[in-house]
Order: C-alpha cells, then sequence, then structure tokens
C-alpha cells in the first residue's frame, strides 16, 4: 500500500480511545477546536494547548466552566479526571 493511501483522510475523526489526555478527548467530543474552547472558557488557545500537553493546570473555576460546558451538551466529566 502506498504512503498516500496510508495516510489519514482529512477530517477523519479521532477515536476517543486514543486520546489519553482528558482535555484532549473531551474537547474532541464535543468537537470543538482549541481556539473554540478556549473562548468559551475565557482563556487563550496556548491555555488550552498547555491543559493538553500537561504543561499547565487549569484554575478550578476553569475546570468548572469546562465541565458545565460539557455538561450543557450531555457529556459527563468529572474533577478527578480533569486533574487525574
Amino acid at each position: 500500500m502506498s504512503k498516500i493511501r496510508q495516510k489519514k483522510k482529512r477530517g477523519a475523526k479521532i477515536r476517543f480511545k486514543d486520546v489519553s489526555n482528558p482535555w484532549q478527548r473531551y474537547r474532541s467530543q464535543l468537537g470543538v477546536s482549541q481556539a473554540t474552547l478556549a473562548h468559551d472558557l475565557g482563556v487563550t488557545q496556548v491555555a488550552i494547548s498547555g491543559y493538553e500537553c500537561r504543561i499547565r493546570k487549569p484554575l478550578p473555576r476553569i475546570a468548572q466552566a469546562f465541565i458545565a460546558l460539557a455538561t450543557a451538551r450531555k457529556i459527563r466529566m468529572s474533577f478527578e479526571e480533569i486533574y487525574g
């Protein structure tokens, strides 16, 4: 099989079990970009990237806002998952 055929198709969905970081997993489930999530939470895209790369930990109020956003879209998450 050629390398071209082996590449993922553009716009292919991420399988949730392949994403180990909860910020990435839940953002993917919400179907939003880092920039969109950052805008919705009132932080920068760089902050979201830091949470996903585990360089930064979110403030509790940011984590609560993320949980509220997910809950509004019927996605269950907890503080333990975000900080775990």
